[in-house]
């Protein structure tokens, strides 16, 4: 059923060069969708688009390198869409940076995490709504990735979960004035990731996910995949995931 409802669609992933942004692409790939990866850094995301392209997946990848916590990335980025898919009927957004506390912080290290985390979510989410409007596209969906850290309110967090907790009353929010346009909005809230943002070395993060204490990328993939393909009128609003042992404090 999958392939038949991400078939030919036109997919935007933001954070793309990650691992849940890299697995959710080779995914709709895999079940024909056309994807349009985003990310800060050139050579990940050139390797990542290679290797979905030449994987023999059904559908079509490119990428396009842009900094989202600017307006000139941001414009570049839309522009890309604009002109290779002609359109958009999906978006993922999963970019993001981690922080450190408040104090620890420069203003412009904490500024560049809101604006990264919070402002480009919110950036993204109009430019793809703003021509999902315009094709008349009454079945587009919105996918924001967020993070139960704002559940949790650890310690060291402040910065991170300032941005996240925008995120969920941005996304919960702007779900109800999406409704007359038929444009679903969907809210995801992964526990620790084994990804590259994590401070642990490949090896650590492997045995972290073996112990049940960080999530496989993968598997929250297929939690964006899930609300991603659900038939028109049914709207994921919020999937919360985490590892059976995910760290509390």
């Amino acid at each position: 059923m999958e392939s038949t409802v991400l078939h030919g669609k036109r997919v935007l992933v933001t954070g793309g060069a990650g691992g849940v942004g890299r697995a959710v692409a080779a995914r709709m790939v895999q079940q024909g969708a056309r994807v349009l990866l985003s990310d800060r850094g050139e050579l990940d995301l050139r390797q990542v688009t290679e290797s979905i392209r030449t994987s023999g997946a059904e559908g079509e990848i490119e990428s396009v390198t842009a900094d989202l916590s600017n307006a000139s990335g941001l414009g570049r980025m839309f522009e890309r869409v604009d002109d290779w898919l002609g359109g958009l009927d999906i978006l993922v957004a999963c970019a993001g940076v981690g922080s450190g506390p408040l104090m620890e912080m420069s203003e412009p290290d904490w500024r560049y995490v809101i604006e990264s985390n919070l402002v480009s979510y919110v950036a993204c989410t109009q430019g793809a709504i703003e021509r999902m409007r315009a094709q008349g596209n009454r079945d587009g969906i919105v996918i924001l990735v967020g993070s139960i850290s704002v559940h949790i309110k650890a310690v060291g967090e402040s910065v991170y979960n300032a941005s996240k907790g925008g995120v969920a009353s941005f996304a919960e929010t702007l779900r109800k004035e999406m409704i007359p346009d038929g444009i679903r909005v969907t809210l995801i809230e992964p526990g620790a990731i084994g990804s590259a943002m994590q401070p642990y070395s490949a090896a650590e993060r492997a045995q972290q996910i073996a112990e049940h204490k960080m999530l496989p990328p993968e598997q929250v993939a297929e939690a964006i995949l899930f609300a991603a393909t659900r038939p028109p009128g049914i709207d994921v609003v919020t999937l919360r995931i985490e590892p059976l042992d995910q760290k509390i404090y």
